[in-house]
């Protein structure tokens, strides 16, 4: 089993560090056309093929500058946060849209009360005529013709008509305002309701376009990360590219809790999620979620889910993985591992030579996942095990 931690390296700057080489019998002359195709495969679906195609313009060459290169990567991390500001701004306005959607649906339930309320008087009003008024002017009638000097009661009586009658007009005044307040209630409501529909809608398409340059940015990364290694960038494999697309609208099984305030090695462990295929190893949340899509992948290839040997390692994990192997491991406090953020895994993968290996350098990172180059050797130690969340 291969040692289970990562060398002194910090978080991931936004840009790749200086080209780090090894010379080794896998290194090759480092090739753009794995990237190109990576990035066709990702910008235009009906481009997959079961293998490589030619050379093609990528995103990242459609600037001047070299495909994989420090001014490409730069210009598609550019477009990447501005899809991703485009989207934030588009959740704003959705929110925004839906609160203003339970605002007016809350005044349009009020405005239905109202009317309802208006009813109850008008009913009663109209209860009261019914039973009140019509009985009275008889009685009034009558008492006229037994007894003249009734006049006076009957009198009382007729004001009694008048005030029911008037009381009677006021609820119909009152009914209808209810009811143009309402309608009117209503049709804001609707509009509301479809605005926010739209605005979701606009959030979606939004987030879409950003996963798409994310996912570009990661790729292209990887095969940076793998060209300063003095490795081939390789082209992702077809099936996994459309695993991966579903992956980016697929809900978290377990999204986890706030980590925010907490320092690296001291993330509560009720915060994090448990690993597919591995229940017992935690990472953070979205880094979670991607690794079950990764696994899920190699799974469907390999017959097995990723094997993992660590994720979330804790400081006194850190101290003491630092205690046993000093050459190795982070300086505690400062391990990825610490963040949730990376796995060391076995299962053939810590072996640099073997298909499972290969397969990750192809596939991991559609799913956020990158075997450093600082982990592919010198300067530095080799840890072909050693993968890392980077889509965050």
């Amino acid at each position: 089993m291969p040692p289970t931690k990562d060398a002194q390296q910090p978080v991931r700057p936004p840009l790749p560090s200086p080209s780090r080489r090894r010379t080794t019998a896998r290194s090759r002359t480092a090739s753009t056309v794995g990237l190109a195709a990576a990035l066709l495969v990702l910008a235009a679906p009906q481009a997959v093929a079961t293998t490589a195609p030619a050379p093609a313009a990528s995103t990242a060459a459609s600037t001047d500058a070299a495909p994989g290169s420090r001014e490409a990567l730069t210009a598609l991390a550019a477009r990447a946060a501005a899809a991703l500001e485009t989207y934030q701004q588009a959740l704003a306005a959705q929110q925004g849209a839906e609160a203003a959607a339970a605002t007016a649906q809350a005044e349009l339930a009020t405005a239905q009360a109202a009317v309802e309320a208006s009813r109850d008087e008008l009913g009663s009003w109209a209860a009261q005529a019914y039973r009140g008024t019509g009985g009275m002017r008889d009685l009034s009638s009558v008492a006229v013709l037994l007894d003249p000097d009734a006049a006076g009661d009957v009198s009382w009586t007729l004001a009694a008509v008048d005030r029911v009658g008037g009381g009677y007009g006021r609820a119909v005044e009152t009914a209808d305002r209810a009811r143009a307040v309402q309608a009117e209630a209503a049709a804001r409501a609707a509009a509301a309701v479809e605005a926010a529909r739209a605005s979701a809608d606009t959030a979606l398409a939004a987030k879409a376009a950003a996963d798409a340059l994310v996912q570009e940015q990661l790729v292209a990364y990887s095969a940076q990360q793998r060209t300063a290694a003095g490795l081939d960038p390789l082209a992702p494999d077809a099936a996994v590219v459309d695993r991966a697309r579903a992956f980016l609208s697929s809900t978290a099984t377990c999204a986890g809790g706030v980590l925010t305030g907490f320092a690296n090695g001291e993330l509560p462990v009720e915060a994090l999620c448990p690993l597919y295929g591995a229940p017992a190893m935690v990472l953070r949340g979205d880094a979670a979620h991607a690794f079950e899509a990764l696994s899920q992948a190699f799974e469907a290839e390999f017959g097995t889910p990723l094997a993992v040997t660590d994720a979330y390692r804790s400081l006194a994990e850190q101290v003491d993985v630092k205690a046993r192997k000093p050459g190795l491991a982070a300086v505690p406090g400062t391990s990825r591992h610490g963040l949730g953020l990376a796995v060391d895994l076995g299962g053939g993968v810590q072996d640099a030579g073997s298909v499972q290996h290969q397969w990750m350098d192809r596939n991991a990172a559609l799913f956020g996942f990158i075997n450093p180059a600082w982990a592919q050797g010198s300067p530095g130690p080799f840890e072909p095990w050693h993968w890392e969340f980077v889509a965050a």
